[in-house]
Order: C-alpha cells, then sequence, then structure tokens
C-alpha cells in the first residue's frame, strides 16, 4: 500500500459568499421580482383579453352574416345575446340610411364585460336595398 500524503487546504483558499455579497443578491432581487412578477401579470392580461376580442369578432361576424341572409336588416334595430356557451356577450343589430340612395349601413356591436370593464367590437357593412 502506497500512502500519500494529504494535502491540506488552507483555509484562505476556501472561501464562500461573503456577508455583503449575499445582501446585495437579496436587494437585487428585491428589486427585480416585483417589476418581473407586474410584467408577467400586464402580459397574462392583454393575451386573456386578445382572446376575449377574438371570440367576440368571430361572434359578431357570424351574427352580422346571418343578419345579412335572413335579411334582419330590413326590420331596424334589433338586440340579442347568444347561447350558453358565450353567456355575457350580447348583440346590437343597427341599420341607417346611407348617403347614397338604395345603400344602408348595416351596424353589429357585440358588447361583454371582462374584468369588470365593459367592452366591445362592431362591425359594419353597407347593403343595397333595391326597394
Amino acid at each position: 500500500m502506497i500512502n500519500t500524503p494529504i494535502k491540506h487546504v488552507r483555509s484562505e483558499m476556501r472561501r464562500g459568499f461573503t456577508f455583503m455579497e449575499i445582501l446585495a443578491t437579496m436587494v437585487l432581487i428585491g428589486l427585480i421580482l416585483p417589476v418581473a412578477m407586474k410584467g408577467i401579470s400586464i402580459a397574462t392580461a392583454l393575451a386573456s383579453d386578445s382572446i376575449r376580442r377574438q371570440e367576440a369578432l368571430g361572434l359578431a361576424e357570424n351574427r352580422l352574416a346571418e343578419a345579412l341572409l335572413k335579411e334582419e336588416w330590413k326590420s331596424g334595430s334589433q338586440s340579442g345575446s347568444f347561447d350558453q356557451d358565450f353567456e355575457g356577450h350580447t348583440w346590437t343589430l343597427e341599420t341607417t340610411d346611407w348617403t347614397e340612395p338604395g345603400l344602408k349601413q348595416v351596424d353589429l356591436t357585440v358588447s361583454w364585460e371582462h374584468r369588470g370593464h365593459p367592452k366591445q367590437i362592431r362591425l359594419t357593412t353597407l347593403v343595397y336595398n333595391a326597394e
């Protein structure tokens, strides 16, 4: 058996973090973490709002197409709500005269509430009325 000498590591070679380094790290984390969390919160809220707007846009496009096909625009203003899948979403259909004879402006507005704030999206089209 060969004896190998054990090397003793000098105490100055074994260094950990100083109190000042730990304190500086904690202060830095304390400053950055709330800002990062606020940024994540804002990004999540914007993504959620974007999804709601996309849903409302799809509902508005479908409802406007249905109103045009069934010629519901001829009966003036109407309003209603969507089925249970889109509870809280309401729609309003308004028909007004356009500047040119024979043309009607049809506005469809879909309204909903998101995070306690009323939101809406409006689609507008022109329809020729031959009558």
